[in-house]
């Protein structure tokens, strides 16, 4: 009750900010612990392979259905807070679980059910900024801050106790973002709120061509960022920096980022999404060539802060063009296919990446270049599609 009572003297942005803020504690101990804790209790690295992409492969068939139920409800935040719960409780199931099948399924039910409320989330914030006048990028700075500082935590603790403090972690940020959800305000325009006027294609099929090729190309963009986290650390330690070095250029990429987060607002008031995310693709092409030529140490500091363009301004251009060309009625639905589109080229990425690491090291990232490059020209294609109507 005392919750409930705090909860409603806050604006709805800062209660939103919050959730965000919380959300992502427990990504962040997972992408930064999770491969070290599942080893300690005897899986294998293919085995681990296998985890982490299994809740990748199930978004593919639930990720659009989560949406069209979340459009359904009276408000979004019904789903959001159910979905909260359950994501919630399912990781306390970790602490029984024994061996490579029951960690699995445990493992893809728990991160699959937070994965789908990723893009609800999204879709609900971008609409309830839009009707109040604010910056849904602000969500995301404090989404970024909240994941660097549970990563510094989770490091601390780890030093101190061990991988034994993963599952704890895991376990009570997720309790955490469910019981920040609590708080979390209504998103739908009341009778008294008018729709955005930027809101212009009130019914269409989300899956016309010329509507999902940018989207498309930015997924091409996406997927290479799953490729700098998983393998840009090993390259950069073997051309010989520093541990120090390679945190401070991590540190670099979430400052530029954080940084654009809170600057989008001045960009999408000037350029059309969709050309935002045409600036994006080709940027990627420029950051990743750069990295597979090995440069020094200052050339990855300037790499490093070009991640505000390939992935901060491109996502953000993403989730406004969704939001310019879809009404409210299937506005998590339309997120929610944004994500499936992500997540079904981010398998076949990670699949081929890692075979053409071993064979050409760094020099591998000329392929996400060449994603990247392929990504610039379907936007280009789906703005003649459409007829320049951005």
């Amino acid at each position: 009750m005392f919750f409930k009572n705090k909860s409603r003297s806050l604006t709805p942005e800062m209660r939103v900010s919050f959730f965000y803020f919380i959300q992502a504690m427990s990504v962040g101990v997972v992408n930064a612990f999770a491969g070290i804790w599942l080893n300690s209790i005897g899986i294998t690295p293919g085995q681990t392979g296998i985890i982490f992409a299994a809740p990748v492969a199930l978004i593919l068939i639930v990720g659009a259905y989560v949406g069209r139920l979340a459009d359904r409800a009276t408000d979004w935040r019904t789903v959001i807070v159910r979905g909260a719960i359950i994501s919630a409780l399912l990781p306390v199931l970790l602490v029984a679980a024994q061996g490579f099948w029951s960690v699995l399924i445990i493992w893809t039910l728990a991160v699959t059910s937070q994965m789908a409320l990723l893009p609800v989330t999204d879709a609900a914030a971008l609409r309830m900024s839009r009707r109040r006048g604010n910056d849904f990028g602000l969500y995301y700075a404090w989404k970024t801050v909240g994941y660097l500082l549970v990563v510094i935590l989770s490091g601390l603790l780890l030093s101190e106790y061990g991988v034994r403090a993963f599952l704890p972690l895991f376990i009570g940020f997720s309790i955490l973002r469910g019981t920040a959800a609590l708080g979390l305000p209504k998103f739908r325009a009341s009778i008294s709120e008018t729709v955005s006027p930027k809101i212009r294609q009130p019914s269409f099929n989300i899956r016309q061509t010329w509507f999902v090729l940018p989207l498309v190309a930015w997924s091409l963009v996406h997927c290479t960022h799953f490729l700098l986290s998983g393998f840009v650390g090993l390259f950069w330690h073997q051309q010989g920096l520093s541990e120090f070095s390679i945190g401070v250029l991590v540190g670099v990429s979430a400052l530029a980022e954080t940084l654009m987060f809170l600057g989008f607002k001045q960009f999408a008031r000037r350029f059309s999404a969709r050309l935002l995310i045409f600036v994006s693709c080709l940027v990627a092409v420029f950051r990743w060539t750069l990295l597979s030529l090995e440069p020094g140490f200052e050339a990855l500091v300037v790499a490093q802060i070009l991640h505000a363009f390939t992935y901060a301004l491109g996502f953000l251009a993403c989730t406004n063009f969704i939001a310019d060309w879809t009404d409210e009625e299937i506005a998590a639905e339309a997120q929610s296919f944004f994500v499936v589109l992500q997540s079904a080229i981010a398998i076949c990425a990670l699949t081929s990446f890692g075979w053409l690491s071993q064979m050409f090291r760094a020099q591998a990232f000329l392929g996400s270049a060449g994603l990247a490059l392929l990504g610039s020209l379907l936007v280009l294609m789906s703005i003649v599609l459409s007829n320049s109507r951005d």
